[in-house]
């Protein structure tokens, strides 16, 4: 395998636009061009800062233009006037791009954690053991299909017509398994976001002792979803997902700041974001 030793340049759009003369020949001045769209695991996920793009590797000069919002859902990302700057970078205004990093799904699953998870009085009669049990089916299944059609329509955009990208490679994540805890999102100087799925499973009094399990049990649905979009007859085209599930070390359950390889309940840390980043680059080097 090839040594990788470039970390990648990574600016906005609007620093794209503003800074970068392209030459007829020489676009750039960099081996790859790569347009990212995400949520927070692209952007800054609080303190210290970090995120998976600053994490990876190349074996060539590489620049990231990156449009990423934390916070954001996949569903925003494709409702293209929500994000001109992604509109404008796949449109005849954008670089001759040679791949799409696409961070999405997480933020659709935590902003429908609280209608997904049934109530005390919803789920009497649950059997501890059944995670789906504990899950309004329809809601949880009607939240994997708008994400996928999301991702759909990223493609449909990736070939529109005068795109830069037309049948480029798109790469996709699933998550890692977080762990529900009373851990915030911490930005300077006293700002704090979150918990997300604590207060939901606290609010539902969900037995704690299956948090864990109930936790795996959502973002293994949302991996099996995103991981339909490359396989099978119905696959998009140029269309990889890298299942990154399994690859942290879990938080501790109860723990209230960083541990393991979590910065907080739904960020990993530095480290956290090099482990997962080491998946990305094995596969873009395939």
């Amino acid at each position: 395998m090839a040594r990788r030793k470039f970390r990648p340049n990574v600016i906005t759009w609007h620093e794209a636009q503003s800074e970068i003369v392209i030459p007829s020949n020489d676009p750039v001045f960099n081996d790859n061009l790569i347009l990212a769209e995400g949520d927070s695991w692209f952007t800054l996920a609080g303190i210290p800062t970090s995120n998976l793009l600053f994490s990876m590797r190349f074996t060539a000069s590489t620049l990231i233009v990156n449009c990423a919002k934390p916070g954001d859902t996949i569903v925003n990302m494709s409702k293209m006037l929500k994000n001109s700057s992604f509109k404008s970078a796949l449109s005849e205004e954008g670089l001759p791009w040679h791949l799409l990093l696409i961070s999405g799904g997480g933020n659709d699953l935590i902003d429908e954690a609280e209608n997904i998870i049934l109530s005390k009085d919803e789920r009497a009669g649950s059997d501890i053991n059944n995670m789906e049990s504990y899950c309004d089916l329809e809601i949880f299944n009607n939240v994997i299909e708008n994400i996928q059609d999301s991702y759909r329509k990223i493609v449909n955009l990736r070939d529109s017509l005068n795109s830069p990208a037309i049948g480029k490679p798109i790469l996709v994540h699933t998550y890692d398994y977080f762990v529900p805890r009373n851990a915030p999102s911490r930005f300077f100087p006293f700002s704090l976001f979150g918990p997300w799925l604590y207060p939901v499973f606290s609010k539902a009094e969900i037995p704690e002792g299956i948090w864990i399990g109930l936790s795996k049990f959502l973002v293994d649905k949302l991996a099996e979803g995103i991981l339909e979009l490359a396989e099978g007859s119905n696959k998009l085209h140029n269309f990889h997902v890298v299942d990154t599930r399994g690859t942290l070390v879990k938080a501790k359950l109860g723990s209230v700041g960083e541990s393991n390889d979590w910065l907080n309940e739904i960020h990993p840390d530095g480290d956290g974001y090099k482990k997962i980043a080491k998946k990305i680059d094995a596969k873009i080097l395939e």
